[in-house]
């Protein structure tokens, strides 16, 4: 065992020297910045789609309810024809 104390010794003197240089912790201090940033962006970023997802399906839902009932829906005119007379002066 006394390999392995001495091995934890160093490990541990090794450990004090690397964070009296400099760009070591400068490293560190960016790691912990990084995952700081990304704690705050991620988190929120999942919420709103979240929210979407229930909305269509809520609005999949009346859709189908008002299908059943035979309710006509809001009326959608795709490719309407052109005009002359819906031109604005």
């Amino acid at each position: 065992m006394h390999p392995m104390s001495q091995l934890d010794q160093l490990r541990r003197q090794m450990a004090e020297e690397l964070t009296m240089i400099p760009q070591y912790r400068a490293l560190k201090a960016m790691e912990r910045f990084i995952a700081e940033l990304s704690g705050i962006y991620e988190a929120p970023s999942e919420a709103p789609q979240e929210a979407e997802s229930q909305d269509s399906d809520k609005k999949i839902a009346q859709a189908i309810e008002n299908h059943l009932r035979g309710d006509a829906g809001p009326t959608i005119v795709k490719n309407a024809a052109y005009l002359p007379i819906h031109r604005v002066a």
